[in-house]
């Protein structure tokens, strides 16, 4: 892997963790536009909330948040999708039995990697600055304010929708579509052990324990 796709792959948590469980959803955002979708935008602005809940609540250990945290994620993302979509052309890959470890492991990585960077922001305000149409249900924009007076960093959610029903499926931070990225860094792993796709499982428990022992940073990529 390069130095720069090292680097891509490394922000995806670090930004999910941003855009999904330091925000404050704030209000005084930009009047509403003829196709905009204010069940999507108070889709985010929930979920946000929520999420911060969880990770603000001292009173919980970790697995208490971490808990909290993926039962958040299982019921607002559709976590399904999302790693399938990771394997890229690897998706039919896997065997019944590696596939069903797969779908474990990731979202073990996912919740396990993101709430242990979560610590390492606090008083960040998000802000919903817009709606409408997209593939499949809709997209939010919106962006995170600041309070050390960093320039704000603009977010898009893209929102499947199931009847009435939204699932979170990716977030572009500034302009780095996130889940696209985890695609971009599964299949090099795989590629890089030759096609082997239990390569890709170790990779993953090996994510996993760095983020159990505290090795967040690194936790993303290799």
């Amino acid at each position: 892997m390069t130095p720069f796709t090292f680097m891509r792959s490394a922000l995806a948590p670090l930004a999910f963790s941003f855009a999904l469980a330091t925000a404050i959803v704030t209000s005084g955002a930009p009047a509403q536009a003829a196709d905009a979708d204010p069940a999507a935008e108070k889709f985010v602005t929930d979920v946000s909330g929520k999420a911060i809940d969880i990770i603000s609540d001292k009173s919980s250990d970790r697995a208490a948040r971490e808990a909290a945290f993926g039962k958040l994620l299982s019921e607002n993302a559709d976590m399904q999708k999302i790693a399938v979509f990771a394997l890229g052309q690897f998706r039919t890959k896997p065997d019944e039995a590696q596939r069903a470890e797969y779908l474990k492991l990731f979202d073990n990585f996912v919740v396990k990697v993101y709430v242990t960077r979560l610590s390492d922001y606090h008083n960040e305000k998000l802000v919903i600055t817009g709606s409408g149409p997209a593939k499949g249900g809709a997209m939010v924009q919106s962006q995170i304010n600041f309070t050390t007076g960093r320039e704000p960093v603009k977010i898009n959610w893209w929102l499947f929708k199931n009847g009435d029903t939204y699932k979170v499926f990716d977030v572009n931070v500034a302009g780095i579509w996130l889940a696209q990225e985890q695609r971009s860094a599964f299949t090099s792993v795989i590629n890089n052990h030759g096609g082997d796709f239990n390569a890709l499982l170790t990779h993953l428990k090996t994510q996993i324990a760095n983020a159990e022992s505290g090795k967040g940073s690194s936790a993303a990529a290799n």
